[in-house]
């Protein structure tokens, strides 16, 4: 997805994945990750170079963690006409706190013509780069501590909703 986002802005060089097949688990310990936090934001588009562009759209940002990896996703919804609850919108990732990467993975595939493609395509993105993340932590030995590519207070500060489940 390509949007002037605050999260291209915000990162120091990273790409968000659009790989919608999850990376394998490289190692057993991968398998038995489980998802610990979720965060939705929706952009403030004001704080977009051409916020009238983005002005009936609603724009922003999946975050999934384990063991402190983040995995990132983009979103734009089509143009919306009156008022849009994103809270009501993304309840359906509540059900994806607690299950392993290789679970998530296929509940979400198990409930994509029920969420739909975005939903489905948003999440799985979310997912594949927390999967890529939380594998090259693994693996690194001399990684003893993650930092979170982007902060929770950077989020509160460049968005208008901020849902954290």
């Amino acid at each position: 997805m390509i949007l002037p986002s605050l999260l291209q802005r915000s990162r120091e060089g990273g790409r968000s994945s659009m790989n919608l097949t999850l990376a394998q688990p490289s190692t057993l310990q991968t398998t038995q990750l489980c998802i610990g936090s979720i965060a939705i934001i929706q952009y403030d588009h004001r704080q977009f170079p051409d916020p009238e562009q983005y002005q009936h759209h609603c724009c922003g940002l999946l975050t999934m963690s384990c063991n402190g990896a983040q995995g990132l996703a983009e979103y734009k919804l089509p143009e919306i006409k009156g008022t849009f609850d994103l809270v009501r919108w993304a309840s359906v990732f509540t059900s994806l706190k607690g299950l392993s990467l290789t679970e998530t993975e296929q509940y979400i595939k198990h409930r994509a013509d029920h969420w739909g493609p975005v939903k489905t395509e948003l999440a799985l993105s979310a997912l594949s780069d927390l999967a890529a993340h939380a594998n090259s932590h693994i693996l690194s030995p001399t990684a003893t501590t993650l930092h979170p590519r982007i902060s929770r207070s950077y989020l509160i500060e460049h968005g208008l909703v901020y849902y954290s489940f």
